[in-house]
């Protein structure tokens, strides 16, 4: 459960910039709230704002940070990082680190972890962790578990600390002596030496967070979905039926077909690709035709997120996306929504933060003004903004007021018009 994350020297973003899940002191739709460990916790959020405002920077700093803790290093190449240099704030001659750091919940324990990158913009090959630290809430007080610097790393000695990751101090002292000799400025101490030596336990419940709980989607795309076979191989393909598939299907009423998954087996007889496909009855026959073949790119894009939804209710965890109601309707985006809000159904704590351009979820019966989340870039230092709704207080946004036609007024932010006139106009063009 995502309790805040925080940035800096991100794209657009300058200074440090956070986006809160934590829950304000308004009472409207109380009931939607996420309670655990004695928080009011948001179930979703919705970010809004002009193209090239900053809104996806967001998103993809919080998918940079889930990467990096994954691959447990900022030297690793892989597509996140091997653009690495071009993500600090670039209109600055000012060098500064990238600041990444997240408040979450996650197994029933309360972690604050973070970390500063130093990088030189479109310098390749000088990337080092320059802090990193850890904090647990112990007790119903937030302890710090350990701090680094670019030199060194300590580990905190107190009995307290001591007594949860199970350490004798003289043995503590002694590796942390140890590791301050091999330090190694581009891995991060938690997933390797603090997993591996500290604190197992602690450290795979933070890992579980980003590889299991946390699913951000940046850049949509389908794909085609293989997997290994773990039973019974089968002696040919089959055809695989998925329940919450089939729901969605019906309830979003796309059509009398059937979506399903097509198996076909590889040459090694162990392993397999899996093929949405979609069925129509045509006669008394059953046509078989690849479901991107016949479904809409929205469809698709639904089912895609169909089992995640399903993990997601029955396990917990944060469910971030860009734009994710691009080519999809905005009523069953709504339904979606009302899912996560609901928490009678939503028991496990699961929360939804999106990107849109439609107004139309701008609604006090959808959201709280907390969940309303606005991004601004300044015309003059180019640097990106976050607040929501609530930052504007009760006085200027009242429960009966229609948020809608409040954002079409640019109460709320600022509203892009371009003069489009000078690309057809030859005067407009020379005064340009």
């Amino acid at each position: 459960m995502l309790i805040k994350y925080v940035f800096q020297n991100f794209r657009s973003f300058k200074g440090k910039s956070e986006l809160s899940m934590k829950a304000g002191r308004q009472r409207t739709l109380d009931e939607n709230l996420i309670r655990e460990n004695g928080l009011r916790i948001l179930p979703s959020a919705v970010i809004y704002g002009a193209n090239a405002s900053g809104k996806s920077n967001i998103i993809m700093s919080l998918a940079l940070m889930r990467e990096i803790v994954l691959l447990g290093s900022v030297g690793t190449s892989h597509p996140y990082l091997n653009n690495f240099e071009l993500y600090p704030f670039v209109h600055s001659i000012e060098q500064s680190p990238m600041l990444f750091e997240i408040e979450f919940i996650n197994q029933g324990v309360h972690f604050l972890y973070s970390f500063e990158v130093m990088t030189k913009s479109f310098e390749k090959g000088n990337r080092r962790i320059v802090s990193e630290m850890l904090w647990i809430n112990h007790n119903n007080k937030m302890m710090q578990i350990f701090e680094r610097d670019l030199q060194r790393i300590t580990i905190n000695k107190d009995k307290r600390i001591l007594s949860l990751i199970q350490y004798n101090e003289n043995l503590l002292k002694e590796f942390e002596n140890k590791i301050n000799k091999n330090l190694d400025p581009t891995q991060l101490f938690l997933t390797h030496a603090f997993k591996t030596i500290v604190s197992n336990e602690i450290a795979d419940k933070i890992i579980d967070f980003f590889k299991n709980k946390l699913l951000v989607i940046s850049d949509f795309s389908l794909k085609k979905m293989s997997f290994t076979y773990t039973e019974e191989i089968p002696d040919k393909d089959f055809l695989a039926w998925n329940e919450t598939i089939d729901v969605f299907v019906k309830s979003a009423d796309f059509g009398p077909q059937r979506i399903l998954f097509k198996s076909q087996k590889s040459d090694d007889q162990h392993s397999g690709d899996i093929q949405l496909v979609s069925i129509y009855k045509v006669g008394k026959h059953n046509v078989i035709i690849p479901a991107e073949l016949m479904e809409s790119r929205g469809t698709l894009k639904l089912l895609d997120f169909a089992i995640p939804f399903e993990g997601l209710f029955m396990e917990g965890g944060v469910f971030v996306l860009d734009e994710f109601d691009a080519a999809i309707h905005p009523e069953l985006v709504k339904g979606i929504i009302a899912l996560f809000n609901d928490q009678s159904i939503n028991k496990k704590g699961a929360q939804l933060i999106f990107t849109t351009h439609n107004p139309i979820y701008l609604s006090n019966k959808i959201f709280r003004r907390d969940q309303i989340i606005f991004v601004e870039k300044d015309k003059d230092t180019f640097e990106s903004t976050i607040y929501s709704l609530a930052d504007f207080g009760s006085a200027d946004v009242r429960n009966d007021q229609n948020y809608l036609i409040n954002y079409f007024k640019g109460k709320y932010s600022s509203l892009p018009y371009i003069d489009f006139s000078k690309l057809f106009t030859k005067k407009a063009k020379e005064d340009v």
